[in-house]
């Protein structure tokens, strides 16, 4: 029997963008050089990561951005896309640049895209001005397993590179 003929035997995994019908939810926060995304399927976080790009800002750097992103859109069937986004006083040109290109992108892709601010998620997790980043991170590693290690790591970190992953997860699970 040949593996391509397929007949009875042959093993295949079908995509997941074939099998889930439910909402699938992309949560996104970046800045100029970290992307972190959080994917969120029936309650459940299926993919999270965060991707440094160090290279000076550019017009190739926002397309590469994007590109990282595709496989992530395809792969989970995304239907619904929340981008957050710093406040107004704390965006560049550079980083309003690589929003409205974002949005541009899932516009194309027929995905509904939303913003929050960080307010969205002051408000969702209560405390202190300074105090709610951090109870934000607490309670998302406690809902989240998977991320308690990230959470360890970043409470040890002087630069808080794991952030954005925690605000991503955020995001998506609004």
């Amino acid at each position: 029997m040949s593996a391509r003929s397929g007949e009875a035997g042959r093993r295949s995994t079908p995509f997941l963008s074939a099998v889930v019908t439910n909402m699938v939810t992309l949560g996104i926060s970046t800045n100029t050089r970290l992307v972190s995304i959080a994917i969120i399927s029936q309650n459940e976080l299926v993919e999270y990561f965060t991707h440094l790009h160090k290279a000076y800002w550019s017009p190739a750097k926002v397309n590469e951005i994007i590109t990282s992103l595709e496989p992530c859109v395809r792969q989970y069937c995304i239907k619904k896309v929340i981008l957050s986004i710093p406040y107004a006083y704390h965006q560049t040109k550079e980083h309003s640049r690589l929003t409205k290109e974002l949005i541009r992108f899932f516009k194309k892709k027929k995905i509904a895209i939303y913003t929050k601010s960080p307010e969205t998620f002051r408000l969702l997790y209560k405390g202190e001005k300074k105090a709610w980043k951090q109870e934000m991170r607490r309670k998302i590693a406690e809902r989240f397993p998977e991320l308690h290690i990230c959470y360890r790591k970043e409470l040890r970190n002087r630069n808080k590179y794991y952030y954005k992953l925690f605000e991503a997860v955020a995001a998506a699970i609004l």
